[in-house]
């Protein structure tokens, strides 16, 4: 039976779009050559997958933060169906390594000129493609599409700086959105921006964001309780412990400067510094030594007691729940420079205070509910900093409150997941 896609009208600019990106493949590919980064599964990303064969569930998720976000419905989805097969494809090589043992095949996505799409089909047969969040990109969904593989959103979500990008481009991108069957979004707010980019008003769902709905794999105190003294120097247990989870860099500007001033004011802290990307942390070490940290690598086994008042750069990957933990109080990255932010209740769910800077546009919904629940603490620039580490520091149990408050707001997202995939396993 054929698919009722297989005529969906695309429009000019979708075949404006398919020349230029045929055009420039080239150049990109060779581009990726320039880096380690882009060199890392490199045929993959000219479709050269291998063979992956029948797959039940097919779920991209751009990078390490929307493959966090799939890795609850993944777990959800075993509950109910243990023999689906499962593909995981990512723009990134980080997304991969963050959840490529969940999945039964693991793949880099190709480029997104026809070639390299068509190259990448040629080794799977999904049932279906579920996207996590918005990364949309046109050749591979009208392919998928119109060889009538249902496609989906789960987590959906349009910034505030992407918004009039898309509707500027409204004619590309709404008769792909208007043949997707689910679209599962996170507050109603996205419901509307979806509807508006032209999705169909009857399947766009509010459910949550199903990264909220992690179980904490750290909550036993026995188990917290070895993290810290792997991570810890015994002569400094007694202190608090600072974690900057997911810093970028311009970031360190603030807080290493209000580190080395609050240090001079006689308040001492663990501090234990996660950089977003592992190729960062050269960085990040340089950094810290230039402010004058003596510098400890969570790579270095067995170094716990070797300096105590030393900085601890988390430089292995999989290790940001656990140190989140055992935290005092958790900067959450990507918010004191204009990205967007990253997910306040991975801390938050450990009861944690948690610090932001001003820029929230990815993450302003879940912010607004811990404003508003009095549950964050929020952070613009060294002086703000310097006050949040020096309450810390007098204020503990003060802190310890907004914590608690920020770990209920958690709470009120859990079951997302079983919400997403009651809609996604109904055809």
């Amino acid at each position: 039976m054929k698919s009722r896609n297989e005529r969906m009208p695309t429009g000019a600019l979708y075949s404006a779009y398919r020349v230029a990106v045929t055009a420039l493949s080239p150049l990109v590919a060779a581009g990726f050559l320039c880096s380690a980064r882009g060199r890392r599964r490199y045929s993959e990303r000219l479709g050269g997958w291998r063979e992956v064969g029948d797959v039940d569930w097919w779920f991209h998720g751009a990078s390490v933060g929307e493959v966090q976000g799939i890795l609850p419905l993944l777990d959800e989805l075993r509950g109910a169906r243990p023999l689906d097969t499962t593909l995981l494809s990512s723009t990134s090589p980080t997304g991969l390594d963050r959840g490529a043992s969940a999945f039964s095949h693991a793949r880099l996505l190709p480029l997104d000129a026809q070639w390299a799409v068509n190259r990448a089909l040629s080794s799977v047969v999904p049932k279906r493609f579920i996207l996590a969040e918005t990364e949309l990109w046109p050749t591979l969904l009208v392919t998928l599409l119109r060889r009538g593989i249902p496609c989906s959103i789960v987590n959906g979500r349009i910034s505030d700086y992407t918004l009039d990008r898309y509707r500027r481009t409204r004619k590309l991108f709404s008769p792909i959105l208007g043949r997707f069957s689910h679209v599962c979004v996170s507050s109603e707010e996205q419901r509307l921006r979806y509807i508006d980019l032209g999705c169909e008003a009857t399947r766009v769902y509010v459910t949550g964001h199903t990264k909220y709905d992690s179980e904490p794999k750290a909550s036993q105190p026995s188990v917290q309780e070895g993290i810290r003294r792997e991570l810890i120097c015994s002569r400094s247990q007694h202190l608090p412990t600072l974690v900057l989870g997911s810093i970028r860099p311009g970031e360190e500007v603030h807080w290493f400067s209000a580190l080395q001033q609050i240090m001079r004011e006689g308040f001492a802290f663990n501090v234990l510094v996660a950089p977003r990307h592992m190729e960062k942390v050269a960085f990040f070490s340089e950094a810290l030594a230039k402010s004058g940290f003596t510098v400890r690598r969570l790579s270095d086994t067995g170094q716990a007691d070797g300096v105590a008042g030393s900085v601890l750069l988390v430089d292995t990957m999989g290790r940001l729940e656990e140190v989140y933990s055992i935290a005092d109080l958790a900067f959450v990255g990507a918010t004191l420079v204009d990205i967007g932010g990253h997910n306040p209740l991975e801390p938050a769910m450990y009861g944690v205070p948690v610090v932001v800077g001003p820029y929230v546009s990815v993450i302003k919904d879940i912010v607004g509910e811990m404003r508003e629940a009095c549950g964050i603490l929020e952070v613009s620039d060294r002086g703000s900093i310097l006050d949040v580490l020096r309450r810390s520091g007098q204020e503990r149990e003060a802190l310890k409150e907004i914590g608690v408050r920020g770990q209920k707001v958690w709470l009120r997202h859990r079951g997302s997941a079983k919400r997403v995939v009651s809609i996604l396993s109904h055809e």
